[in-house]
């Protein structure tokens, strides 16, 4: 977590096309700023990077974003790539936590809200926990899809068809089959 704002430098940003999703990486000098997943192309990303970080300039650049793509991609082909890529994000102390535990939910396996509202010492917070990962900004590097509901998936800040997206790649799913139980 960085004391300095997030819109006092350059943000490099990306767009790409991996099979059926669109991939939006920003990232700066000193990490990843914002990650976003879409099925269709999505237009909402600039007005959200603008909006976070309303004095940065803003290029587009693919070399700054490298280390991210790359590791977008092999974790879109169905790898477990170590995570490796810093965060630059300006988020509360209790949402850093929030973050951080759900870094610590393994590859293919799921927590639930009230799991990760005790990882991050706050016991009664579960509803807290997932206003805390709604406002993600790194989608896959904080991997807030593995964080599901008691009764089913709970909600993600790009949907539910993308949050169950990506926990069936994790469990090397094509598609979802009828009802799926991913609290494990």
């Amino acid at each position: 977590m960085n004391s300095e704002p997030v819109n006092a430098y350059t943000i490099y940003y990306w767009e790409f096309q991996r099979r059926e999703l669109s991939v939006h990486v920003a990232s700066s000098h000193r990490g990843a700023v914002m990650v976003k997943l879409d099925f269709e192309k999505e237009n909402s990303f600039m007005t959200e990077l603008i909006s976070s970080a309303p004095n940065a300039e803003l290029i587009e650049d693919r070399t700054h974003n490298e280390g991210l793509i790359g590791f977008i991609e092999s974790y879109l082909k169905g790898n477990n790539p170590a995570i490796n890529v810093p965060w630059d994000i300006n988020v509360t102390p209790f949402m850093y936590k929030v973050y951080r535990s759900s870094c610590t939910i393994p590859y293919g396996k799921t927590k639930t809200y009230k799991d990760v509202a005790f990882m991050a010492g706050t016991p009664r917070g579960a509803r807290a926990v997932g206003q805390a990962l709604k406002k993600n900004p790194l989608v896959i590097l904080i991997p807030c899809h593995r964080v599901v509901a008691v009764n089913g998936l709970g909600g993600f800040n790009t949907g539910i068809d993308m949050k169950r997206h990506l926990l069936d790649l994790e469990q090397g799913e094509k598609k979802s089959v009828g009802r799926i139980n991913y609290a494990t």
